[in-house]
C-alpha cells in the first residue's frame, strides 16, 4: 500500500449516512466490521443485523455490497463513491464468511436484499473470494448480481477463473492514490448497465 494512502487512513474519519463518525486507522482484524458505513462491533458468528439486511421503501439508492479485510481499502473505495458522487449504499463486510452468510440469508429471506452490486476481494480472512463469488453465482435471488473483483492479484490464471465463475470485471488495486479513485468509475459504469 502507498505511504500516502497508509498516512491519509491513519489520520482520517469519515461520517456515515448515519452522521456517525468511524475511524479508519484501526486494523481490520480489530473485530469490528463495517456494516453500511459504520463500524459495529460484533464475533464473526453472529448474525448480521436485520436492520442491515432489510432495504427501507425510502431508501431507493443502489446497494453496493464491499467484500475486503483491508481498510486502506474500503476507505479509497468510499473515497471513490464520493467523489463520483454516486447515489449508493455502502455494506461492507471484512471477510468471506461473512459474506457467504449474507448471501445465504438474502437466497431463502424475500425481505432480505440482494446488493446492486459487489466488490470482492479475492484474498479474504476465513473463506477465499472465490468462495464467495461461486456462492453469490449459484444462489436463486442473487445470481443475477454483478461482481467486480478488487484484487492487488495480477494473475492471469486469477482473471480466468474468477471470469469463468461469473465475475463480469477484474480491477487490479494500483498503487497510486489516483488510479485506485477509477474503481468508482468502474462502479458507475456496472450500475448502468444492470441497473433494473
Amino acid at each position: 500500500m502507498p505511504d500516502l494512502t497508509k498516512e491519509m487512513v491513519s489520520q482520517t474519519s469519515v461520517h456515515t449516512e448515519r452522521g456517525e463518525s468511524v475511524g479508519l486507522g484501526e486494523p481490520a482484524d480489530s473485530g469490528m466490521d463495517a456494516l453500511a458505513g459504520g463500524n459495529q462491533p460484533r464475533e464473526s458468528g453472529d448474525p448480521l443485523p436485520e436492520s442491515e439486511l432489510q432495504e427501507t421503501p425510502e431508501d431507493r439508492r443502489a446497494l453496493v455490497l464491499v467484500v475486503e479485510d483491508n481498510q486502506a481499502d474500503v476507505f479509497l473505495v468510499e473515497q471513490a463513491v464520493r467523489l463520483r458522487k454516486l447515489p449508493v449504499r455502502l455494506l461492507m463486510l471484512d471477510n468471506g464468511e461473512d459474506a457467504l452468510r449474507y448471501f445465504a440469508h438474502a437466497d431463502t429471506d424475500p425481505a432480505a436484499p440482494c446488493p446492486d452490486a459487489v466488490l470482492l476481494d479475492l484474498n479474504l480472512p476465513r473463506r477465499s473470494g472465490r468462495e464467495v463469488l461461486e456462492q453469490v453465482k449459484s444462489t436463486v435471488r442473487c445470481r443475477h448480481v454483478p461482481v467486480i473483483i478488487l484484487t492487488s492479484s495480477n494473475s492471469p490464471e486469477d482473471r480466468r477463473e474468477t471470469a469463468a465463475l461469473g465475475a463480469i470485471r477484474y480491477f487490479r488495486k494500483p498503487t497510486s492514490y489516483q488510479e485506485f479513485l477509477k474503481i468508482g468509475e468502474v462502479l458507475e459504469e456496472v450500475l448502468a448497465e444492470h441497473r433494473t
